[in-house]
């Protein structure tokens, strides 16, 4: 490898699937130096790269000098996804009520590699930093309702915990603990196998981030609201029974014949935003009745309908008309995602674009909550995909080789001649079979490449250091542009010494192998290579050595495991193209490479 100086499923999620503080107040872009806006986002937390941004929305008569009462909403997804995009519809609404609301982002396990108690601790943060800058958000301090739903909703909860999770640079005088709580379908307690499994069994972490452990005569009222088949709802009656014991308000709300994330849709959106008005003006944070009416019930206007009907007419369209394959061959639509497709249209019996969890039927019903990655309560166009992606790659996965397969078959990479490959002149030469250079400049594929097999032999001399390259989306610049399988002579000294994401076999700074089977130099290695998507599999030598998903790799300074990327990989792996030119690295480190047998095999 190049340098500058020495040179981890069929389904994605479950049902709910330390950086610093920014002590000072930094802007998002667009947003106003001196007053704020109708909405307005700061950043409340920078870790390393990551900025997580509070998004707010003030009343129409809003001023800086206000002492107005504040509510915060955290979005679901199972610590796992989500967006903070969820509760605008509810933070326009109590905007508009006099309150200033605020939606907070939370890092999570797709984006950040984190566990929940990390989640917990930026929720925290949030809720300390609104505290700190009270005076020019124009919020009372002392008149903060923390809310969420589903995971958001454990996060808010979490907030009234006194001693829990803390940021190193969090400010520990500023408390955390909210006037009011308003949760929908929260999980409230983490002491039981499932939940303790998301936190490696952690059982004093687990403790730590259970909010009905730690209620007691002083924990601030609150407003619960749950379907009657939600499975979660558990989390409620046991919070319940113990807020009562001990005289804490704790208002229930239970949506008969309603499953999880239930509130996220009229008719029960606007019910559970009148519920949580009334609940906060017998509080005293809101007067007069409140200003939302409670519609028919129905699931969709006409317009909606008529728009959701136009939907499913281009579904099937799209699943029934052949696709252009490359070469100019015509093929069908990927029969996972058009069977997939196919089952959903038929379900969505009113129409609306979505399936709820009273229309899900066959594996679909049975698997919904896992299905429903953001945890609202339907199904949408956006979550199938997602689940005939997942189909698709465990049926390639179902068939990808966990040792080297035959390739004796398989078409080679390069021909012959070359003729096919990209490199400067004179560098790379073929001789009986052998590919090898004489500098140290890459050879590459003509062509992109996304899912495949690719197969090859490879020789080192004393000292070498190379590798293959695989979805470069820029072979002028490949480094931070790619993805690196390291190539080593792990007997040299020199590289035994360098990190361990530098040995044979590695995806190079960001994963080591799992062991070390590279051959001493001047014997001949064998790589099989698999790329899928964002899945990379690595074997060497007939042990498999890694398995990546690049999803998890959202940094361009540090791993999931907390080590240092190298500088020069500046560019985090998650947001890498899957498509792209293969290459492969020439004589670098002054020491030679050579390779064979290379083939390949792609995957449709």
């Amino acid at each position: 490898m190049r340098n500058q100086s020495l040179l981890g499923a069929v389904l994605a999620t479950l049902l709910l699937t330390m950086g610093s503080a920014a002590t000072g107040v930094e802007k998002s872009e667009g947003a106003k130096a001196e007053n704020a806006n109708p909405q307005e986002a700061y950043v409340f937390k920078t870790i390393g790269e990551r900025k997580l941004k509070i998004h707010f929305h003030y009343p129409s008569d809003w001023k800086a000098t206000d002492t107005r009462p504040a509510i915060v909403f955290f979005f679901g997804g199972a610590w796992t996804g989500g967006t903070v995009g969820q509760f605008q519809a509810q933070a326009d609404y109590f905007a508009t009520r006099g309150l200033v609301a605020a939606r907070a982002d939370y890092r999570v396990k797709s984006r950040d590699g984190v566990t929940p108690d990390k989640c917990v601790e930026d929720a925290r943060s949030a809720v300390r930093w609104m505290r700190q800058n009270s005076k020019r958000l124009g919020i009372d301090p002392k008149k903060l309702i923390a809310s969420g739903g589903s995971a958001g909703g454990h996060l808010a909860a979490c907030t009234m915990i006194a001693q829990s999770v803390e940021a190193d640079s969090d400010d520990l005088s500023v408390s955390t603990i909210p006037q009011a709580m308003v949760l929908f379908n929260p999980v409230l307690n983490f002491e039981n196998e499932r939940m303790i499994g998301r936190l490696n069994g952690d059982k004093q972490l687990a403790r730590k981030i259970s909010p009905t452990l730690h209620i007691d005569k002083n924990t601030p009222p609150a407003v619960i609201f749950f379907g009657s088949e939600d499975r979660l709802k558990v989390h409620g009656d046991e919070y319940w029974e113990k807020a009562k014991s001990l005289g804490v308000r704790a208002d229930k709300f239970i949506a008969e014949g309603q499953g999880h994330g239930f509130f996220n849709r009229s008719p029960w959106r606007e019910r559970t935003l009148i519920a949580a008005d009334k609940f906060l003006a017998s509080l005293g944070f809101l007067e007069g009745e409140p200003t939302i009416q409670e519609p028919d019930g129905k699931a969709s206007s006409p317009p909606e309908q008529r728009r959701a009907q136009q939907m499913r007419q281009t579904d099937r369209q799209r699943s029934e008309a052949p696709q252009q394959a490359p070469g100019g061959r015509r093929r069908r639509v990927d029969g996972n995602r058009g069977n997939v497709m196919a089952r959903w249209l038929a379900m969505d019996k009113d129409g609306d674009g979505t399936i709820s969890r009273d229309e899900a039927q066959g594996p679909i019903k049975g698997n919904f909550d896992r299905i429903d990655s953001n945890s609202d309560g339907f199904i949408d166009r956006k979550e199938l995909g997602q689940l005939a992606t997942r189909l698709r790659r465990r049926n390639i996965n179902s068939i990808l080789p966990k040792t080297h397969p035959d390739s004796s078959n398989w078409p080679d990479l390069f021909r012959p001649d070359l003729s096919n490959a990209v490199f400067p002149e004179g560098i790379w030469i073929v001789e009986n079979g052998i590919l090898t250079a004489s500098e140290d400049q890459a050879i590459w594929t003509t062509r992109d490449y996304d899912n495949f097999i690719l197969d090859l032999e490879f020789k080192t001399a004393p000292g070498t250091n190379s590798g293959v390259v695989v979805y470069c989306s820029d072979t002028t610049n490949w480094i931070p542009n790619s993805v690196e399988i390291q190539i080593a002579d792990d007997y040299a000294e020199k590289w035994a010494k360098a990190p361990k994401s530098w040995h044979c076999g590695a995806i190079f700074g960001h994963l080591a192998p799992s062991k070390s089977t590279v051959k001493k130099p001047g014997e001949w290695n064998r790589f099989t290579i698999t790329c899928v998507d964002q899945k990379i599999d690595v074997v060497l030598n007939g042990e498999q050595v890694v398995s990546m998903d690049m999803s998890l790799w959202t940094s361009a300074k540090t791993n999931p495991d907390g080590s240092e990327i190298p500088p020069w990989l500046n560019k985090p792996l998650s947001k890498q193209p899957t498509k792209g030119k293969i290459g492969l690295q020439g004589k670098h480190a002054g020491a030679p490479i050579w390779f064979r047998n290379i083939k390949i095999k792609e995957l449709k």
